[in-house]
This record gives structure tokens, C-alpha cells and sequence, in this order.
């Protein structure tokens, strides 16, 4: 093994590391060589051991100062990156069907922490969020680069996680051609985004199981209110259905966007810039109703002390959303917040249709597709919950 500084743990925290959870918190760590770099990479033991247990990214300032990579005897190298891309790619084979569009990263539940890649056909975002990877990036970058095979990438390493970790904001082209209109497609759907403009990546490819979900629910004719759209994945789909669709989102790029996504498939989606419940509450009043209804906020939930006020944010929403849905109608309640349990959608939903003098059937719970795998040893990697009710 490689000679490396060493990060000693305390004694309760070594077998929780040792049983592949990836990150070491300020309390796990007892003690740390002097002179450690920002992300460098680190061999990690026990305070009673000399055999190292794991190998990891250290940054003494970051908001999680231990990450790790391996728990086995072997070199951060070049050869490693493309092995765990290599290992990503194969474990998606097969099973994302019927669009060009895959998350190829997703951080620690691909043992790559600190690395989102989503591949647009030929084109790859990347974002790079931790010193350890950025220390890296040049071999990262590589072993993306001959691994995926996409001919251009860019970066949108501009989250808030660099900020924590002490980075500046990165973005731009890492390699090859990049289109100002990123162009991919989801079954019978045209889609594209200009990745400088679009949130994060580009596009949600997470929600893709449940806009698949939603459209088997449309009835031709039927309305169809998608809140908190974004660029209207699920309007899209439904649109195609031949339902009358209805997007509610306060971002007027992502709705212009939208817009010119329906002129581009052939279908009208109608759009309603705004705050959702204020738009909601005006679709009340003007007693719209929808064969089926979204709501999927973005996380509103990003530490533990936010869950009650975002559970009654979900309430409100929902409670509307039912006193508009047609009896039989469905409703999708969609959480991409980890602190956000499947409990707490239920309860959010139970009191809103009580409000809404109403009840409904829990038809389904939904997660994150395959390429956005979750690992029972990172309970963290489980962030998209999403409950399918009917209204009775």
C-alpha cells in the first residue's frame, strides 16, 4: 500500500467504518497526522491497531472531514477510477431502458463520494462536490472520460456542498464539443436543456420510474396539474397521453424551457409561473379539476430541525391538490429530502385529507430507479420517496 498519513478513529466509531460507512464525522476522529492536505487521501485505523481498516479523503475543514474510497489494500489511482466506472456502468446494464439519458455516478452508492456523472447520449454533466475528488479531478476526469465514451462533458461543480468544504465554484467544459442544447430522449419524448442554465446536471432523471407512473393514470382529455415542475417531465408525459396539462413552477426559465419542449413533441402544456400554493389556492377558486396531480417540491428538508415545517408545507399542497382531483383521480407525493421519511408523507397526506374532507386509497410507495442505486451501508443514498394515492 501506498504510504499515506494516517486518521486514527475512536474506539465507537471503528465498527461503523469498518462495516463500509463511508463517512467519518468530527466525533468518530480521534487523532490525525500533522501537515494532512485538503482531500488527501488517508489510511485509517483503529486506536488499538496498527492494520489499516479503510482509505479515505481527508479535509480536516470540511462538514464531513472523512470519506471514505476502499476498504481493501489498494492505490488511489487512475486504475481505480476507471475500475469504479467501470463497475458502475456494468451494474446499470440492462436495466434503463428506452431513453439515452443515465445517471453513470452516484456518489457513495457507487463508491465514488463526492462524484455525480449523469450522460445526456454523447454528452456527460459531472459535478465534482468534496476536496478529496477535486485533489483528484484530473484522474477522475480520465476515467470518465475513456470509460463513458461521451465525446464532450462539462461541469457544474457550483453546489453548496464545495462551499462547505472550503472549494470555489466550478464550471464549464471538461472536455470535447459541448451544445449550448443538450439533446437526449425518454420513450417517445424529445427532450433537451442548456447546461449552463439548468439546475444542477441538467434534468431530473431520477423522477423517470414515476413520469412513466403518472402517464399510465391519463385519460385523453383529462386534466393533468403538475406542481413544482421545473422543466415538465411529468406535463410532458401527460401531455403525450393526451391529457390537458397544467405546470406550476416560480422558475420562468425552466417554464420557458417547458414550453418550448411542447411545441417540440407536438403537445400543449399550459404554464402558471408562481408560488405553488398561491397558484394552487387560485385553481381552487376558479374550481379546476385534474384526473391526476403531481407534487414534488424540490428539498425543502435539508437538516433533521426541517422536517415539521416541511410536513406542513406537504400538507397544504396536498390538501388542495384533493379537494381538485376527480374521485378515482391519483396523486403523487414526491420527497428527494433524505430526512424526509415515507411515515411523513403518509402523515402529511392523512391530515391534508382530513382538511380536504376527503380519503384516499395508498396505492403504492416508490423509490429512486436503478441508476441512482441505494446501498443498505449508506442509508443516506436513499433519498426519493414518493407515495401513489387514489382518492376514494
Amino acid at each position: 500500500m501506498k504510504k499515506s498519513p494516517t486518521v486514527t478513529l475512536q474506539p465507537q466509531a471503528v465498527r461503523r467504518i469498518a462495516g463500509r460507512y463511508p463517512f467519518g464525522h468530527s466525533g468518530d476522529i480521534a487523532r490525525a497526522d500533522d501537515g494532512i492536505q485538503p482531500g488527501e487521501v488517508v489510511n485509517v485505523k483503529g486506536p488499538d491497531s496498527s492494520k489499516v481498516i479503510a482509505r479515505g479523503y481527508f479535509n480536516q475543514q470540511g462538514a464531513t472531514p472523512l470519506r471514505l474510497l476502499t476498504w481493501q489494500d489498494e492505490d488511489i489511482d487512475l486504475k481505480f477510477y476507471r475500475a469504479r466506472v467501470k463497475a458502475a456502468l456494468a451494474r446499470r446494464a440492462g436495466r434503463i431502458v428506452n431513453t439515452d439519458a443515465m445517471r453513470v455516478l452516484h456518489a457513495e452508492a457507487d463508491g465514488m463520494p463526492g462524484v455525480i456523472a449523469d450522460q445526456f447520449a454523447g454528452t456527460l454533466g459531472v459535478q465534482l462536490r468534496n476536496a478529496g475528488v477535486e485533489r483528484h479531478r484530473d484522474l477522475i476526469v480520465r476515467a470518465l472520460r475513456e470509460e463513458t465514451g461521451a465525446t464532450g462533458a462539462y461541469e457544474r461543480s457550483d453546489t453548496g456542498e464545495r462551499r462547505k468544504e472550503g472549494l470555489d465554484l466550478v464550471t464549464g467544459t471538461l472536455w470535447g464539443d459541448v451544445p449550448d442544447r443538450v439533446e437526449f430522449f425518454e420513450d417517445d419524448l424529445k427532450l433537451h436543456f442548456n447546461p449552463m442554465d439548468a439546475q444542477k446536471t441538467g434534468f431530473f432523471l431520477d423522477q423517470r420510474d414515476n413520469r412513466r407512473l403518472m402517464r399510465t393514470f391519463v385519460q385523453p382529455g383529462a386534466g393533468f396539474l403538475d406542481v413544482y415542475s421545473y422543466t415538465g417531465g411529468f406535463s410532458l408525459h401527460a401531455a403525450k397521453a393526451g391529457a390537458k396539462a397544467v405546470a406550476i413552477d416560480k422558475d420562468s426559465v425552466a417554464l420557458g424551457a417547458l414550453e418550448g419542449a411542447a411545441r417540440g413533441n407536438g403537445v400543449q402544456v399550459g404554464v402558471r409561473w408562481g408560488d405553488a400554493i398561491e397558484q394552487l389556492d387560485a385553481l381552487v377558486r376558479e374550481k379546476r379539476t385534474f384526473g391526476a396531480i403531481v407534487l414534488d417540491p424540490p428539498t425543502l428538508a435539508k437538516r433533521r430541525d426541517d422536517v415539521p415545517r416541511t410536513k406542513r408545507i406537504f400538507t397544504d399542497g396536498a390538501a388542495r391538490a384533493l379537494r381538485m382531483l376527480d374521485s378515482g383521480g391519483h396523486l403523487l407525493i414526491s420527497t428527494c429530502a433524505h430526512y424526509i421519511r415515507v411515515d411523513d408523507l403518509l402523515d402529511a397526506a392523512r391530515v391534508a385529507a382530513a382538511e380536504a374532507n376527503t380519503d384516499a386509497e395508498v396505492l403504492d410507495v416508490t423509490y429512486q430507479p436503478a441508476d441512482h442505486p441505494h446501498l443498505l451501508s449508506v442509508p443516506e443514498s436513499l433519498y426519493l420517496k414518493s407515495i401513489l394515492l387514489r382518492k376514494a
